[in-house]
């Protein structure tokens, strides 16, 4: 019986022929072609092979196996994003405005052209001049004896200096003023350093305020030990561990991964902003930003871009532990 059985099995094996028919994923319905264009390439190659054999080197070239898990590259990133977590500490995390309106008065100026009468006959004796036709002067040659010219009194007097002065210009220019008003904000700003050290005046009024803004407050404070703690701890991992390559590398992958624990806070610090608190004093009498009650607006309107740069190279540090 067991030689019945190996003679079937036997005869359902796959001939040499059909089975060079599956290359990869390609099927094809003949024989494959020789991988060597001529002997002479063949035997070159195969020279090749038992030279690199002869010296004891068993390994293919561009093989990845023995290449170092921690390059020359990771580490400068790596040390870069430490170094720049821990200078966000010293520029603004945090940041309250105010609201100041200030009444501007602005003069626009409009011409209206105005023409007087006698500058107007002026510019028609002038038009007639210059076309070659003399003035109407027949009223002026009725007679040959002169009108006589009444008196002028202080009226006529005042009058005719009046159209004077107005026929000196042909415009007459319209002063308009109207106020406008201009809101600019006044800013007060905390870095991460000196949030620590106002604890003693902000905190009083944080603290003392809803439960979600005292969380809020904590977490923040966590995030901000981490970014003193976490930097230090992974330029340790990286140009202190002991060990050999491979012992390094995976400890410095455990080390990369808790660079993910600044970025999970502060995720729980915008959710948990949804929730709101109420103030325990006059938030806006203080600042304008804050408003009369906390919220994601809030939260969001106190944060300054020193946070923001922190979180970012959290994110690369920790992605780095996923190369590794």
């Amino acid at each position: 019986m067991p030689d019945e059985e190996n003679k079937k099995s036997a005869g359902n094996r796959v001939s040499d022929s059909n089975r060079f028919k599956y290359i990869g994923f390609e099927v094809f319905p003949g024989k494959p072609k020789d991988l060597f264009k001529s002997d002479e390439e063949k035997a070159k190659l195969i020279d090749a092979v038992v030279a690199k054999r002869a010296k004891g080197e068993v390994i293919r070239e561009e093989c990845t196996l023995f290449e170092e898990r921690i390059s020359a590259s990771d580490r400068l990133i790596l040390t870069v994003a430490c170094l720049v977590i821990l200078a966000t500490l010293f520029i603004p995390w945090y940041s309250a405005y105010n609201e100041i309106v200030e009444e501007v008065v602005v003069t626009p100026i409009s011409e209206m052209p105005f023409d007087s009468p006698v500058t107007a006959a002026a510019e028609g004796d002038s038009a007639l001049m210059a076309a070659g036709e003399s003035p109407d002067t027949t009223a002026l040659a009725a007679t040959d004896e002169p009108a006589e010219t009444p008196m002028a009194t202080e009226e006529q007097i005042e009058t005719d200096s009046a159209l004077t002065e107005v026929s000196s210009s042909s415009e007459e220019v319209i002063h308009g003023m109207k106020a406008r008003k201009k809101i600019y904000r006044e800013y007060s700003r905390l870095t991460g350093i000196g949030a620590f050290v106002a604890l003693g005046s902000v905190g009083a009024y944080v603290f003392s305020s809803g439960f979600v803004l005292v969380l809020i407050a904590i977490i923040l404070m966590l995030y901000a030990l981490l970014c003193v703690g976490l930097p230090i701890y992974t330029l340790y991992g990286v140009y202190g561990m002991k060990g050999n390559a491979d012992e390094r590398a995976l400890k410095l992958k455990r080390i990369l991964r808790f660079n993910w624990i600044p970025v999970v806070l502060f995720v729980a610090a915008f959710v948990f902003s949804f929730v709101g608190a109420d103030y325990s004093f006059d938030a806006a009498a203080l600042y304008s930003s804050l408003g009369a009650s906390f919220g994601i607006g809030a939260f969001l309107n106190s944060l300054s871009w020193g946070i923001f740069v922190s979180l970012c190279a959290f994110v690369l540090v920790a992605a780095k532990g996923i190369e590794i």
